[in-house]
């Protein structure tokens, strides 16, 4: 396994790519962040969006498995 992204195939990199839109998007869902999952995966290159989705499923299922943080709230 090749340690340097940046000599990584452009296949590969855009595989990278992906799978860190669809692992944002799933920690926004997780902590009630404003995120619009279809825009996101509208951005992906259309080849790749099925995988975005296999791997947004994916990342949604770990989420139940995580704590939540602490909700300290804002003083003022």
């Amino acid at each position: 396994m090749e340690y340097n992204l940046a000599r990584l195939p452009k296949e590969e990199m855009d595989k990278i790519n992906v799978d860190l839109a669809a692992s944002g998007v799933a920690f926004k869902e997780r902590y009630n962040m404003p995120v619009m999952p279809d825009s996101v995966e509208q951005s992906q290159p259309s080849h790749l969006r099925e995988y975005f989705q296999q791997r947004l499923q994916h990342y949604r299922q770990q989420s139940r498995f995580l704590s939540r943080l602490p909700y300290e709230p804002k003083s003022r």
